[in-house]
């Protein structure tokens, strides 16, 4: 499939979804200079929220997002726009992930880690990374699952599908690179630090990754190839699978 290549991060994250607007974008400078060929009207809090995931602008995204959702917590069509907001404030760039090669078991990690943030990128600020991702995760999820299926008729459900897909990979990935770096650079032996939990929680969701291609086969993949290794707890088994595979 042909990617534009300067399809926005709103684009890639709501294609599937059935955009509206009273005035759009597209007729913005129409409406100021009075040449629109019908009526405008005033942007609706859903155009800025649009507006401002297009800027790549995902605070203020995230705020009008959320007061709407607060609003009509039933109307789902605004929880994939809300989780692509999170996942843009934790660093997750969705421009790499269109051409990335999820082609092996070990590759969803390097893959991912390329762009991603990491503890030396993001510094003190990794953990509110985390945090965000997370949410990202929470948003979806929070949508009735027969409402976010595949087989569901609601227009947004591809794109929530994917998205969860992807960010609970993304999610697992930080998760674990949370013990594998130290203040300057990767380095495994720090998975020692890692909590029993944690460990759980990285192979909980890698397993629950959704779709028989890409980043869902590939986290699945992975998560059969960490069980595989030698070690009698799963921290122990994700410290060899990792020195196995160095980023």
């Amino acid at each position: 499939m042909k990617i534009i290549k300067n399809m926005t991060i709103a684009s890639l994250l709501v294609a599937a979804l059935l955009l509206t607007s009273s005035c759009g974008t597209a007729n913005l400078f129409d409406c100021k200079d009075g040449r629109a060929k019908s009526k405008c009207t005033k942007r609706t809090k859903d155009e800025d929220a649009r507006i401002a995931l297009d800027n790549g602008d995902m605070t203020t995204a995230v705020a009008l997002l959320q007061e709407l959702v607060d609003a009509e917590p039933e109307e789902y069509t605004r929880y994939p726009l809300l989780a692509a907001a999170y996942a843009g404030k934790s660093g997750f760039n969705i421009l790499n992930v269109v051409s990335a090669n999820f082609g092996g078991a070990d590759s969803i990690v390097k893959t991912m880690t390329s762009f991603l943030p990491t503890p030396v990128s993001k510094g003190d600020g990794y953990e509110d990374s985390l945090t965000n991702m997370n949410t990202s995760v929470t948003r979806l999820v929070s949508i009735p699952e027969d409402r976010r299926a595949v087989t569901s008729a609601d227009k947004y459900a591809t794109s929530a599908v994917l998205q969860l897909t992807l960010y609970r990979a993304a999610y697992a990935i930080m998760l674990l690179n949370k013990y594998s770096y130290s203040t300057t650079e990767y380095d495994p032996s720090k998975l020692s630090s890692m909590t029993a939990e944690d460990a759980e929680k990285i192979l909980a969701i890698l397993s629950s990754a959704a779709g028989d291609s890409g980043a869902g086969a590939a986290a699945r993949k992975a998560q059969a190839a960490i069980e595989a290794q030698p070690g009698a707890t799963t921290q122990e088994k994700l410290a060899a699978w990792s020195a196995a595979n160095p980023r």
